[in-house]
């Protein structure tokens, strides 16, 4: 069986949203096979890379933009984005993700040791540790039923 590739063709945010528009609206939110269909147009977030530690007493805000951040979220330090945050490091400090309302935002950390996580300004603290299975764990963070869910990562 001959695979076929597709050609990768740069357009901009408002020439994407312009094609949408004109699309029949039963093909514009449709999942269809990969036969060089368009499945679905958004516009991406911008994303921002935070390579270095951040320490206590530093904040960070990612504005229109979800957050990345590769080293460690220190004691006293603050992460905060409009959209997602991403934490490949351990977060000790505070973790807000959708802080312009978007309720659709997640948090994920690769070790669990916050002081505070909030999603559209839906907070919880941790004055205790979390259970055995989500402390210094990987975890995901999102809104259910306007409460905060932290569920484990476990990779297959």
């Amino acid at each position: 069986m001959a695979e076929q590739q597709a050609d990768l063709v740069e357009i901009s945010a408002e020439e994407a949203r312009r094609i949408a528009e004109s699309m029949p609206s039963e093909l514009s939110g449709q999942v269809g096979e990969a036969k060089g269909e368009i499945v679905s147009i958004s516009e991406a977030k911008q994303t921002i890379v935070v390579s270095t530690p951040v320490r206590t007493g530093q904040q960070i805000y990612a504005e229109k933009a979800d957050l990345i951040v590769l080293g460690i979220v220190s004691p006293g330090a603050e992460v905060i984005a409009d959209g997602n945050i991403h934490i490949y490091a351990p977060l000790r400090g505070r973790a807000l993700a959708g802080a312009s309302g978007d309720r659709k935002a997640r948090i994920f950390v690769q070790s669990m040791q916050a002081e505070l996580v909030s999603i559209a300004g839906i907070y919880r603290t941790f004055e205790q540790k979390l259970p055995q299975h989500l402390h210094k764990q990987p975890v995901r963070i999102e809104l259910q039923d306007d409460r905060l869910a932290i569920s484990s990562i476990v990779a297959e």
